[in-house]
């Protein structure tokens, strides 16, 4: 049997649309809220889009009691107040993974950015969240790059033409996450490496924001060319 995948903070549009594009493929997720009921009405949105019942309702703490694969999906702002009072509920067993990216606020006519290591405390948001997870339990980021906005659309963008940089120490941890991405028809895992990869990629969020902005759309992604299959 396969990991359970569990959204932390999953009512927000990132995980929403993580469950309903893991639903389509017929994988079951938990999505997890620091309240319940709202994490009943979510799913049940998106059971009804599946049309069966495979995003199950827990609270953050249940989420991680049923679950091996724990993804963070709450805006970066709210991380580690998020993280933190669930900490002594994680265990080795567990996969961290975190999809946030630390933005600075958005202003008008501005460009926009991350936040500077010393506005952050960290060189990246992955990083700070590596500071405060226990050092047995790995860690993975993902999904960093993907708009929630058509991960949500899948009638206007039923497939989705990207590649979803994953990186890491752990080669087998990726290999798992590796794995749950390939369920979605037409993304692509691509190993990138290390934790520290963390400071480029959050960087390339920045720079996609940019040109969403510019070209009026919330469409654009990655497809790295050139690559070659190798083993990972």
């Amino acid at each position: 049997m396969g990991k359970t995948i569990g959204l932390i903070g999953g009512t927000g549009k990132i995980g929403q649309g993580l469950a309903l594009r893991w639903g389509l493929a017929r994988e079951s997720v938990v999505i997890g809220s620091r309240k319940k009921e709202k994490a009943s009405i979510i799913s049940q949105q998106i059971n009804g889009k599946i049309g069966e019942e495979l995003v199950i309702p827990r609270t953050n703490a249940v989420c991680i009691e049923e679950s091996e694969i724990i993804i963070l999906t709450v805006p970066f702002e709210h991380l580690i107040d998020t993280i933190t009072p669930i900490t002594g509920l994680l265990t080795e067993n567990h996969i961290i993974v975190d999809v946030t990216v630390p933005l600075k606020p958005f202003r008008k006519g501005k460009m926009v950015d991350v936040l500077s290591e010393s506005e952050l405390g960290a060189k990246s948001a992955t990083e700070l969240l590596r500071n405060h997870i226990p050092p047995e339990i790995p860690i993975v980021g993902a999904f960093k790059t993907i708009s929630n906005t058509i991960l949500l659309d899948t009638n206007r963008v039923p497939t989705l033409n990207q590649d979803i940089f994953i990186f890491g120490g752990n080669k087998s941890v990726k290999r798992v996450i590796r794995d749950k991405i390939k369920l979605i028809k037409f993304l692509k895992p691509v190993d990138s490496g290390n934790i520290l990869s963390a400071r480029h990629i959050e960087h390339f969020t920045a720079f996609l924001i940019g040109l969403n902005r510019r070209y009026k759309t919330h469409d654009c992604g990655f497809s790295v060319t050139g690559l070659i299959d190798k083993a990972w």
